[in-house]
């Protein structure tokens, strides 16, 4: 299981930097770059400051410190928009059933 969910995490963050790669080279939408990079700043912030470091309780370890907690904060911004797709959906439901 645990081989599973480190899967999953690593597939995560690939998605989230490339993602990331992608509104930052396209440069079409700047509110959505500062947005997107906001809260990339935050989650690795949150991440490296409370020591949150999923990697390493999945047994990765890395030789420069504290990419650990980078990956985390990497993997955590991309969460936050995994959970507010489906709060925004239920949302806009609420509104047009109003």
């Amino acid at each position: 299981m645990d081989l599973f969910f480190l899967f999953f995490v690593l597939a995560v963050i690939v998605e989230a930097l490339v993602e990331y790669a992608k509104t930052v080279i396209a440069m079409q939408d700047k509110k959505a770059i500062i947005i997107q990079l906001s809260a990339l700043a935050v989650s690795i912030a949150l991440c490296c400051l409370s020591g949150a470091d999923i990697l390493t309780q999945l047994g990765v370890t890395f030789q420069v410190p504290y990419v650990g907690c980078v990956l985390t904060g990497v993997f955590a911004s991309r969460g936050a928009n995994y959970a507010s797709d489906p709060l925004g959906r239920l949302n806009n439901l609420k509104k047009a059933a109003s």
